[in-house]
């Protein structure tokens, strides 16, 4: 009688510890695919909206058909998401051009408004090269002017470096 039931026992562990297995995921799981919103590639063993799945352990029922609706939306969210992400790339871009080309253009106002701070004559070159001195008064606008073309070029707050060793 108790080597019956130490047999019973026996088998009931074993059957417990493969519904145990079985439960725990010894079988390989489907794996997806998708873009997170910072760009990066993630994998998972759950669906997340706008994955794809990758790798399935379960029996399909015609691999050669095409792809599912699902699947078809799928991809479509994906490359809209990599469209996305190359057009805010292509942006951010865009606007560290354009903070180069504002500073370059600032630096150049400065540079010229130190030089008409510090000219006692200013001038204008022709196309032959030859000079045409400014009068006072008209020296003085082209001062004033420089200092307003500073403030356009480099913000409203911006102050010219008017000391002598400026550059």
């Amino acid at each position: 009688m108790r080597r019956h039931a130490a047999l019973q026992l026996g088998l009931l562990a074993s059957g417990i510890f493969t519904a145990g297995l079985a439960a725990t995921g010894a079988h390989a799981e489907d794996i997806w695919k998708w873009v997170d919103p910072q760009g990066h590639v993630q994998y998972s063993d759950h669906w997340t909206p706008g994955a794809v799945l990758i790798k399935s352990d379960h029996p399909r029922e015609n691999d050669s058909a095409a792809p599912s609706d699902d699947q078809s939306q799928l991809n479509a969210t994906n490359r809209r998401i990599d469209e996305d992400l190359s057009r805010e790339a292509a942006q951010r871009e865009v606007q560290k051009d354009e903070a180069t080309a504002r500073d370059a253009q600032c630096k150049q106002a400065k540079d010229r408004y130190q030089k008409v701070i510090q000219a006692r004559r200013i001038y204008n070159e022709d196309k032959n090269g030859e000079r045409t001195y400014l009068t006072d008064d008209e020296a003085e606008k082209a001062r004033v002017q420089a200092r307003l073309d500073v403030k356009n070029a480099c913000g409203a707050n911006a102050v010219p470096d008017s000391s002598p060793n400026a550059s």
